[in-house]
């Protein structure tokens, strides 16, 4: 009896630490290469920037057999960096058009965060610690 003790107060503060240690992991230490939307061009942003996992969203267009162009135009330079289309809408209505493209892929794809509360996508943390490694 007392050897089950010994084992069980030893294997749950191990598997406390480790699920707490994942659960506070950011996405680039489990292999998501993270990037910043950067586009629209904010002068006083009322929201953190938005950080968002790379990685998973290729994998999630790739999964339905889109490639880049499912989100970036290809243009004489090669691959845009921004959203598909988001630099040919009035820069006043960039924001709106991201918040729905966004949203509009999420419903489609039955996953990811929708336009209901801004702090999953506009994460503080998560744009802290993007800056931070920036530096």
């Amino acid at each position: 009896m007392r050897e089950k003790i010994i084992r069980f107060s030893t294997t749950l503060p191990c598997l406390l630490l480790l699920f707490c240690g994942l659960a506070l992991m950011p996405a680039a230490a489990t292999g998501g290469e993270l990037f910043p939307v950067t586009t629209p061009k904010i002068s006083k942003p009322e929201m953190p920037k938005v950080i968002f996992p790379h990685d998973k969203h290729v994998d999630a267009v790739e999964a339905k057999n889109g490639d880049c162009s499912t989100c970036h135009n290809m243009t004489d330079a090669g691959m845009s960096e921004t959203l598909k289309d988001v630099t040919s809408v009035a820069a006043n209505k960039q924001v709106k058009y991201m918040h729905a493209a966004c949203t509009d892929c999420h419903v489609k794809a039955g996953k990811g965060p929708r336009l209901v509360d801004c702090r999953v996508c506009h994460n503080e943390r998560t744009a802290s610690e993007f800056a931070g490694k920036k530096k």
